[in-house]
């Protein structure tokens, strides 16, 4: 599946704040989730807000606060997400 530009890059960003060594199981359960959430809204491609919420989803808990500071970091609102943040 095609990832539009801006949601490669913010979820290379947000990998950024985790943990290199849960980094890449972390990538790889959230980049299929974001897929996944992209063809459940018939879409061809993903999206930044599919991007951003397979991240959260594919975090465990601890690292909540790493993610939201990164989102902040970067414009994004993590209050936006509590939903996702099981919040």
């Amino acid at each position: 599946m095609h990832w539009s530009d801006e949601a490669k890059e913010i979820f290379k960003q947000l990998m950024k704040s985790l943990p290199s060594s849960e980094r890449q199981e972390i990538k790889e359960s959230a980049q299929s989730r974001a897929e996944s959430l992209a063809d459940e809204e018939n879409e061809d491609e993903v999206s930044v807000e599919a991007s951003i919420l397979a991240v959260i989803e594919s975090t465990p808990k601890e690292f909540h606060d790493r993610l939201r500071d990164m989102m902040a970091y970067h414009g994004i609102d993590p209050e936006d997400y509590n939903a996702a943040f099981g919040e």
